[in-house]
């Protein structure tokens, strides 16, 4: 796949090589990217690049060593980790670029490899012109290197570079909106989906990656969260009940009929890593003591795969996927493609007020109703309140005036000067021609009309 992107991210990678000595960390899920921006990264540089496999400590060794050994012609055989990185930055003129990929693999197979590390940076690399990168997609594993203050790493990493998918706006460059919001739905922004879902149309192409014969994605969720977490049967429930429009706490421990004292651990270890998050209204005061959360699939892959795949995966494997595929069909936009296009118009909201020197706090009210999006300009005392409508027919005077109805529900936003905001993918009915007065802006395909 062509490299695009990764602008920032290369820079950082830059100014760490600028350093006498430099100590990267660089993380992110499975599929995001990760070792396509290293080959980028490294593709002019005098490198080691060492991917591990899940084999034993020996058997990793020995790989390391003709990693090693290649260039040089001669057989090197290493009883150690920090003999082996200590002979290549030694015998590397200039700096010494060493990448190790999946580093936790490596962990697993030696418990006493930190350890080392911690001896190796501190008594060796560190004073040496040496940038050394460890890499790896378990985020558990990876976000214990930095942020356990018992890890033997913990301290001495000059970066942590947590790797994201795309944004919305990175996957779109020309074309249809309304297609692209729905293969942003699918993909999530994540490399590796992108491009297994190419040109197909996306309804098509989801069933393609999850639900055909082969597909190459039909296990993919229980992939992803077998990399972090050992009982699945678990964190697939929660997943699954979570995915079916079940976001509160209440409704979750309804859904799953289990208390939530049993529930929340594995909610926090899904927190983590990123794959849930949790959200309070934007209008609290005192947003870590609220108790009015609600919690989310972030991972828009994941939420699509937990809802439509994860269900019928007994049946797609038997070659009976027709009930899974008229679901999908049937529920794609109300289920899935709207609540993403929620996140979607977020980020064009902000990219609108950014263009306008605007800064703000970005979320959603529920209480006496809902308000899809809402951003709090608390410099300047004004709310901008949205509604995002993912629909093939044009946005009406209704919706506005339902959306002012709501906003003046709310008291939160009493004090608050209210610009209302709408959203659509199919433009806007005649009737709000002329209706629509300052305090109004009008998107269509994320782009101001008015």
């Amino acid at each position: 796949m062509e490299f695009i992107g990764r602008d920032e991210e290369l820079k950082i990678l830059e100014e760490q090589y600028t350093l006498d000595h430099s100590f990267v960390i660089l993380k992110g899920r499975r599929r995001v990217g990760k070792s396509r921006l290293l080959e980028e990264f490294l593709k002019d540089k005098e490198h080691l690049y060492f991917e591990v496999d899940r084999e034993t400590s020996a058997s990793i060794l020995t790989s390391l060593s003709a990693e090693i050994s290649g260039p040089s012609g001669i057989s090197l055989r290493f009883s150690s980790w920090s003999d082996a990185l200590r002979y290549y930055a030694s015998h590397t003129e200039g700096k010494a670029v060493i990448a190790i990929d999946e580093f936790p693999y490596a962990v697993s197979a030696d418990k006493n490899l930190l350890k080392e590390f911690q001896s190796l940076w501190d008594r060796y690399l560190s004073r040496m012109d040496v940038m050394l990168i460890l890499c790896g997609s378990s985020l558990v594993s990876m976000n214990g290197l930095t942020e356990n203050y018992k890890s033997p790493l913990y301290g001495r990493n000059t970066c942590d570079l947590m790797l994201l998918p795309f944004t919305f706006r990175q996957t779109f460059t020309d074309g249809d909106y309304r297609t692209a919001v729905e293969r942003f739905a699918i993909t999530g922004g994540v490399p590796h989906y992108m491009m297994l879902l190419g040109s197909k149309e996306p309804i098509e192409g989801a069933i393609a990656m999850t639900m055909k014969p082969g597909a190459p994605l039909l296990n993919e969720g229980e992939y992803l969260l077998g990399s972090e977490f050992s009982n699945l049967s678990s964190y697939n429930t929660y997943l699954k009940a979570m995915a079916n429009g079940n976001r509160t706490m209440e409704k979750i421990t309804g859904a799953v009929q289990a208390p939530s004292n049993e529930i929340l651990p594995y909610i926090k270890r899904l927190m983590d890593t990123g794959t849930v998050t949790k959200i309070v209204p934007v209008t609290e005061d005192k947003p870590e003591k609220s108790r009015n959360s609600q919690y989310l699939i972030s991972d828009h892959f994941l939420a699509l795969w937990f809802r439509f795949v994860y269900p019928y995966a007994k049946s797609i494997s038997r070659r009976e996927s027709e009930v899974a595929v008229q679901d999908l069909k049937g529920h794609f936009v109300d289920a899935h493609v709207a609540f993403v296009f929620e996140d979607v118009c977020r980020e064009e909201l902000r990219r609108y007020l950014l263009s306008q020197g605007i800064c703000a706090e970005y979320g959603k009210y529920w209480g006496k109703g809902e308000i899809d999006l809402i951003a709090l300009d608390r410099k300047n005392g004004r709310a901008y309140v949205a509604e995002c409508k993912f629909t093939s027919k044009p946005m009406g005077l209704t919706v506005l005036n339902s959306l002012k109805s709501k906003v003046s529900m709310v008291k939160e936003l009493d004090d608050f000067d209210i610009t209302y905001c709408l959203f659509s993918v199919s433009g806007y009915n005649d009737d709000m021609a002329g209706k629509c007065g300052d305090d109004v802006l009008l998107f269509d395909r994320g782009e101001l009309v008015n």
